[in-house]
């Protein structure tokens, strides 16, 4: 099973980057521009159980996609789980999202993705495909997000 695993440090408090994530109308501003969110439905913040429905569009696919998730671990302000449910492109996708301090007031976000592609001729051939454009999208999410979060802290001191 394909993993990725990625984290960043971010100059802004734990609380800040959770409460972040807690939002995922939150993600059309830290996505890069291969990939558009074209509609986001659920309840935020995220609260354990919440399911989310989100319209996605990956280059060079032309038309959105459904991702329906469900947070299915919560700990504030540590841990959010979300696992993906309904999706016929993957037999299982379990992002953790893991917040940790840092020494100097910051945050460390590591993303984990435990992910797989069906066990047919065309997962197989696309999973290759899948696994570069997962880490370069979620590569561009954590840079955008430390971008986006300390740029707002600033402004906000």
């Amino acid at each position: 099973m394909p993993i990725f695993e990625g984290s960043i440090d971010i100059d802004v408090p734990i609380e800040a980057v959770f409460a972040f994530h807690l939002d995922t109308r939150n993600v059309p501003s830290v996505t890069p521009p291969t990939q558009q969110v074209t509609e986001i439905e659920g309840t935020f913040p995220l609260v354990l159980g919440a399911e989310v429905q989100m319209m996605i569009r990956q280059d060079p696919i032309p038309t959105a996609q459904p991702w329906k998730i469900r947070v299915t671990a919560l700990e504030e302000p540590t841990l959010i789980v979300d696992e993906l449910f309904d999706n016929p492109n993957f037999l299982h996708f379990i992002h953790t999202h893991r917040f940790a301090p840092t020494a100097t007031g910051g945050t460390t976000l590591t993303d984990h993705i435990d992910w797989e592609m069906p066990n047919s001729m065309a997962g197989r051939m696309a999973t290759p495909i899948a696994k570069g454009i997962l880490e370069k999208v979620f590569t561009a999410r954590q840079e955008r997000t430390k971008a986006l979060l300390e740029a707002e802290h600033a402004a906000s001191a």
